[in-house]
């Protein structure tokens, strides 16, 4: 199976990357500015974009504040549907956060697995720009 896998370093400390990562706010400042987002184990996170006749659907499977963050998709566009978007923190080695996003099990590379490729690098380095400015960058806005 393919797997995306992408790192990012941020001036930000772990607690800044946690929030944007796991609250409503936090990823309506780089990623897309309609969702609901709890960061909850057991709940289901909603992410809509432009055009998309749907919600991402993602349940969060593991949650531990500053550290990991795991989520599931369990509806979507089929391609992603089965797959898991892990957000790993660590320190980075000048200070800071580092990022490790592992996006996994996706059934074949396809259309959808380059485009979503693409897609997350971009969405990081908004992420990246969000947390280091502490302004809104969203990659998607409504």
């Amino acid at each position: 199976m393919p797997d995306i896998a992408i790192q990012i370093d941020t001036a930000a400390d772990p607690a800044a990357a946690w929030t944007a990562l796991s609250t409503t706010e936090g990823v309506a400042g780089w990623w897309t500015t309609r969702n609901q987002t709890s960061g909850t184990v057991g709940e289901v996170d909603q992410m809509w974009f432009p055009d998309a006749p749907m919600a991402w659907e993602l349940r969060v499977d593991e949650a531990v504040p500053g550290k990991v963050l795991v989520r599931h998709c369990v509806g979507g566009p089929p391609q992603w549907i089965g797959t898991d978007v892990r957000f790993a923190l660590e320190p980075a080695p000048q200070g800071g956060t580092r990022i490790l996003l592992d996006h996994t099990g996706f059934a074949q590379v396809d259309e959808m697995f380059r485009v979503v490729t693409l897609g997350w690098a971009q969405m990081l380095l908004h992420l990246k720009q969000y947390l280091d400015s502490g302004q809104p960058a969203p990659f998607f806005s409504f």
